[in-house]
């Protein structure tokens, strides 16, 4: 029986195959496909090996040493092999995942477990599917590629690029159902030209080569997981900074002083007698008629964590941040002073509830701002702030102050004048030098350097090279240099 009936419109048949495949192509992958995927591995050699048995991938060098077994791209013994390497700790151009979902026997999209094909289906919506996906003709289970930008690390394999490619793998793989224990080493070959009944059957979808970044907040959009967004300077300028965290530090101490306050008054018992306390929150005040809003539900909060503390209770969110709202209410009721209620969003109140689990459980704690501008000090901000308090900083600023002319202040300046001069001389003799270098090799060759030959002779920056050629009119010829083929 056909899958549609022949009387069904084309783009009803085209709904019902996207359904049936999950949106992939069907198309076996073919030898223009290989040498696509190969052009954009950029590997002359890959690592290969013919079976599961991945010590016989390794050869014995002369000294002993464990060394790959390679094997060209051009040549008809990496086509036996059925599992390869694509990528390697140092370069990478591909994301591979291995999906270990069990599906249906014979090789094609179709026989994909079925939330595997709506996981593809979601992705292909998106414009995020794989370029390359392979099957397992026996059980159904699959690989698939995407095409990214290169990444590289050193020869330790770390890097910015690659822990932002792991990233990437273990989100797609996470909500994809990934294999675990998958090395991202050695991997099924879409090379593979051998006969064995067991090799993947590779379908190429497209060519598209992903950003690595863009394909990672693509993914997190999809799956409604949150993207790190790097975190911008809120301030105009350094001084605006800096008097930014000084309120900040300032409220700190205000609020230590009153978890103090309320570490020491624990007598709750004694709270019924108390004839100032109103709905049972002791309210603080600024002035008469005008309360102090924030302190009094901050100390109420303090208050309540230290009580169930003693009652063996936990401490929830819930409850911290219910008895600050009913503290702030009877604040603002009794001592607003014509201001309209600004209680805090939900994340302060939050963020205030684990400081005051702080406080309680250990007595002593760090806070970075108030309830109402709650949030602890970002690296800049400590950066800012790390002279502040420095009694060296502090008493050369009174000096340069208090007499500007004084003979600390003329020994500083005699100080940096020669420092300028020093680098002044240095700057000369570098472009003696270069200038130097340049004429020496159009004597000895007839030609003059490349710029980064000379960045690297003199110990230099490419760009500082460029300035001073350009200053001695003895720029370098544009393009890139010829190769000496021996």
């Amino acid at each position: 029986m056909s899958l549609v009936n022949s009387t069904t419109s084309g783009t009803t048949r085209h709904t019902q195959t996207t359904d049936l495949y999950g949106g992939l192509d069907d198309t076996p992958a073919s030898g223009l496909d290989r040498e696509a995927l190969l052009a954009h591995l950029g590997r002359k050699v890959l690592h290969g090996s013919r079976g599961r048995d991945f010590a016989s991938a390794y050869l014995t060098t002369k000294n002993g040493t464990r060394a790959p077994r390679m094997y060209r791209v051009d040549s008809e013994a990496l086509g036996k092999c059925e599992y390869v390497q694509l990528t390697n700790k140092q370069y990478a151009s591909v994301l591979v995942v291995d999906i270990d979902l069990p599906g249906d026997a014979g090789g094609h999209p179709v026989n994909l477990p079925e939330q595997v094909k709506q996981k593809f289906s979601q992705l292909i919506a998106h414009y995020l599917g794989p370029a390359w996906v392979g099957i397992n003709p026996v059980n159904g289970k699959c690989q698939a590629i995407w095409l990214i930008d290169p990444v590289y690390a050193d020869t330790s394999g770390q890097s910015r690029a690659m822990t932002l490619l792991a990233a990437a793998t273990h989100d797609l793989g996470q909500w994809l159902g990934h294999d675990s224990h998958f090395s991202h080493r050695f991997s099924r070959s879409p090379f593979y030209t051998g006969d064995s009944p067991t090799a993947y059957r590779w379908y190429r979808q497209h060519h598209r080569v992903y950003r690595l970044g863009d394909l990672l907040a693509g993914v997190r959009a999809m799956t409604g997981q949150e993207s790190y967004a790097k975190p911008r300077q809120q301030f105009s300028s350094g001084r605006e900074l800096i008097n930014a965290v000084k309120a900040r530090r300032e409220d700190a101490e205000r609020f230590k002083a009153l978890s103090k306050d309320v570490e020491a008054e624990l007598a709750g018992q004694l709270d019924q007698y108390d004839p100032e306390l109103i709905q049972g929150v002791r309210v603080l005040w600024i002035r008469e008629g005008r309360a102090a809003r924030d302190e009094t539900a901050f100390r109420h909060a303090l208050k309540t964590g230290h009580r169930l503390r003693q009652a063996g209770q936990r401490m929830t969110d819930a409850a911290i941040i219910d008895a600050y709202e009913h503290a702030y209410t009877v604040a603002q009721e009794v001592g607003a002073d014509g201001r309209k209620g600004e209680l805090p969003p939900m994340k302060d109140r939050q963020t205030m509830a684990r400081r005051v689990r702080g406080y309680v459980t250990t007595s002593k704690g760090e806070v970075y701002g108030s309830s109402a501008t709650a949030g602890r000090a970002s690296s800049a901000e400590r950066k800012a702030l790390a002279t502040m308090g420095r009694r060296g900083g502090k008493k050369a600023a009174e000096r340069w102050e208090t007499d500007p002319e004084g003979e600390y202040a003329t020994d500083l300046r005699k100080k940096l004048q020669a420092a300028n001069q020093k680098r002044e001389w240095k700057g000369q003799a570098l472009v003696s030098e270069v200038r130097a270098s340049i004429l020496r090799s159009r004597i000895d060759t007839g030609a003059d350097p490349s710029t980064r030959e000379l960045a690297t002779e003199f110990n230099v920056s490419i760009a500082r090279i460029k300035q001073i050629r350009k200053a001695l009119g003895m720029q370098a010829a544009r393009g890139r240099p010829k190769r000496i083929t021996p």
